[in-house]
């Protein structure tokens, strides 16, 4: 059999911590692939730290764990994922995203992105693009184009 060889993912970017879970992902799938999953902990503890970058070191030591949790990898994992994974306010953000109405001087095109920008965090699912249509007939600052879209079933269902 042929050994092959996989190269580990790009180191991650921890100006987007948001990146995490893709990041995260593609570490897994490498760790398996690689055969670093039949490892010690302590020798796929170090791969991690070492491949997501220097900064990790520091948010490693920032744990606090015993030396015994700093080789169990689901230990390590699991702290790296409570440090990056923010936990989603499900009242604030939809909260955020109903109360916008397009602003004064504000293209409609920059409105209709900044609704679309909100809704990500919200988690609507098969409702999403109902309620960003929605949302857009309430609140442009066109009062005379949103009756008329409220009234004419059809063009609102069009959007």
């Amino acid at each position: 059999m042929v050994a092959l060889h996989i190269n580990p993912p790009e180191k991650f970017t921890f100006s987007t911590p948001c990146n995490w879970s893709k990041w995260k992902m593609r570490f897994e799938r490498n760790r398996i692939a690689s055969g670093l999953s039949t490892k010690t902990g302590n020798q796929q503890v170090n791969s991690l730290l070492y491949i997501m970058g220097e900064q990790a070191e520091d948010i490693f030591s920032s744990f606090g764990l015993s030396e015994t949790e700093q080789d169990d990898f689901d230990i390590v994992l699991k702290k790296f994922n409570d440090h990056f994974i923010v936990k989603k306010n499900t009242i604030f953000e939809p909260a955020q995203f109903n109360k916008r109405v397009q602003l004064d001087g504000e293209s409609v095109n920059t409105f209709i992105t900044a609704l679309y920008t909100l809704s990500e965090h919200c988690e609507y699912g098969v409702l999403h693009d109902e309620l960003i249509r929605d949302r857009i007939v309430i609140g442009i600052r066109d009062k005379n184009l949103s009756e008329k879209l409220q009234l004419d079933a059809d063009q609102g269902n069009k959007m």
